[in-house]
């Protein structure tokens, strides 16, 4: 978390090893019924300033979300979303964006 500031992570929410949050980041719950959670963010996973993650979905490892981009389903491994809501655009992944 290069900078701490706002950022919100509901306690139940899984992230993966190394990964880059921005700023303003929050990761909640969401959904109703069987589709209610809260995401599980796999490994390396960059997600952008602002970006907002809500309900029970998986961010595949390597995968690189946005910045402000509102994510409320499942983003494949080594994917990149941007938008509202968010879609995928390529799969260039975060290989670019953290580094070990």
């Amino acid at each position: 978390m290069p900078h701490t500031n706002g950022i919100v992570i509901h306690t139940d929410a899984i992230i993966g090893e190394n990964c880059n949050i921005g700023h303003q980041v929050t990761i909640g719950i969401g959904g109703r019924g069987r589709k209610r959670g809260v995401p599980i963010v796999g490994d390396r996973v960059f997600i952008g300033p602002g970006a907002k993650l809500f309900g029970s979905f998986l961010i595949g490892s390597d995968a690189a979300i946005g910045a402000n981009a509102v994510v409320t389903k499942d983003i494949p491994a080594n994917a990149v979303a941007l938008g509202i809501p968010a879609r995928v655009v390529n799969f260039e992944g975060s290989k670019d964006y953290v580094v070990i």
